[in-house]
């Protein structure tokens, strides 16, 4: 119980780097839901005292229970729970506000109004979740711009006049609901706005960043069970000439979704195999492999196979040394198109990794007819080695699957002697991790490999 409690806790503290994008998107979303969480706080608060001083037990539970909501949202925003504050604070308040407007029975010449506050909801949820799946991205916005128009059009049916707000409090309550309402929504939409400048300055930024060389590689080493370095992953890094370092959670997703990541990944493959040829000049080096991430959408052009062995040709690299990773999200496509481009660079000699496995969703079949050569350890099981029996069962599962397929395991995320202990008492020999090295510059790493060797594992 305690190991899940602290796997738990770590899932939350990590929910602000591996959620949302870091840098500035990361801090308006941040400012967001805190906005909503003391917007929420402080309105209902009010409301609650006045129905509080009226004896009014129905309606002051229901803001009684939206300032408990307002308070949970703050206290995950400063925790940096960004994902879970703003999955509550969307739910929580599609469902409060509906259900005071339910008691917003127009009477006379006073209508409804507390309606409006949906507006500041739907368009937070938008600019939150624009990044998510189906129904955080499309079905909850939607299902919160019914709600206002039901409510709107007075299409919702109403309670019984029993329960309607006292008419006192409902003259005011117009001239709140229609402040709230209005001047939330604007502030969404300010920091909308803000969020797709801030896109647009990134998009650019990277487009320039293509023509004038400020990519760049750090390698980090894959050590086997004698300490000895047999290849390296090569990681892309963007040094910004005035934003400085730059990382890639803040602009390999926005590469993938304008199509940037297409010349960014041949410019990958280029560096990584002129490297290779580079290495192959020395004796001490010609030895390596180096691993290149192949994104989804590189991976889908038509001539990626073709365009891979024009690379791998002109540069004059071993095919065997290059090593080409996929994720689980590439095999989503159409997989004989899949293995037909894999076994088309396979015949060359390059060979292919796939990258976290076990964290998707493919099938043994589907392993069992991709041309794989290894399989590479998710470091989420490799953190919790030590404080997850299953994560250990996992990772000997793999093992056991691995050696019956004839693939090879790499087991990345190694950061202690008691990881590597655990990992190679189940018969895995191959390791990438902050143990062994930080990614480093191409100058350390030769310096590294040619100076002095990982230290040799005690078995």
């Amino acid at each position: 119980m305690r190991s899940l409690c602290s796997k738990l806790f770590r899932l939350a503290k990590d929910d602000i780097s591996t959620w949302t994008l870091v840098g500035r998107y990361n801090r308006r979303v941040k400012s967001l839901v805190l906005f909503g969480g003391y917007a929420t706080f402080f309105c209902s608060a009010m409301w609650a005292l006045y129905y509080l001083n009226r004896g009014d037990w129905p309606h002051l539970a229901i803001n009684l229970l939206s300032a408990l909501i307002g308070i949970t949202i703050l206290v995950l925003a400063y925790g940096n729970h960004l994902r879970s504050a703003a999955i509550i604070m969307c739910h929580a308040l599609f469902f409060v506000v509906v259900l005071a407007s339910l008691s917003d029975i127009p009477v006379g010449s006073v209508p409804r109004s507390v309606h409006l506050n949906l507006l500041p909801v739907i368009a937070a949820t938008f600019l939150i979740f624009h990044r998510e799946g189906t129904y955080l991205r499309i079905v909850l916005p939607v299902v919160g711009v019914l709600l206002f128009l039901s409510l709107a059009l007075n299409i919702m049916p109403l309670l019984s006049s029993d329960l309607a707000a006292p008419i006192e409090g409902r003259f005011v309550g117009v001239w709140i609901n229609h402040i709230t309402g209005v001047v939330g929504a604007s502030v969404v939409i300010a920091m909308m706005q803000a969020n797709m400048n801030a896109r647009s300055a990134l998009e650019s930024d990277m487009r320039f960043g293509i023509a004038r060389g400020e990519y760049y590689f750090h390698y980090q080493p894959q050590v086997d069970i004698n300490g000895r370095i047999f290849g390296v992953e090569a990681l892309i890094r963007w040094q910004h000439p005035t934003k400085g370092r730059v990382s890639p959670l803040e602009f390999i997703p926005l590469a993938e979704e304008t199509g940037l990541i297409i010349p960014i990944g041949e410019w990958g493959l280029r560096t990584a195999c002129a490297q290779l040829a580079e290495w192959e000049r020395s004796e001490r080096m010609n030895h390596l492999t180096i691993s290149v991430n192949v994104s989804a959408t590189q991976f889908r052009q038509p001539d990626f196979a073709q365009e891979v062995k024009n690379i791998i040709s002109l540069s004059g690299a071993t095919p065997s040394k290059l090593k080409l990773e996929l994720t689980e999200t590439t095999l989503a496509d159409d997989i004989d198109v899949v293995i037909k481009k894999m076994n088309a660079l396979r015949e060359i000699g390059v060979t292919w990794s796939l990258d976290d496995f076990g964290t998707g969703f493919s099938s043994l079949n589907l392993l069992k007819r991709l041309p794989l050569d290894q399989l590479k350890i998710d470091k989420s099981f490799i953190g919790d080695l030590l404080t997850d029996k299953r994560s250990l069962s996992i990772v000997n599962t793999i093992l056991n699957l691995s050696q019956n397929l004839n693939l090879a395991v790499i087991a990345e995320g190694v950061e202690n002697e008691k990881q590597l202990m655990a990992l190679n008492s189940i018969g895995c020999s191959q390791y990438q991790g902050y143990l062994f090295s930080h990614p480093l510059p191409i100058s350390e790493l030769n310096d590294l490999i040619q100076g002095r060797a990982v230290s040799k594992i005690a078995l």
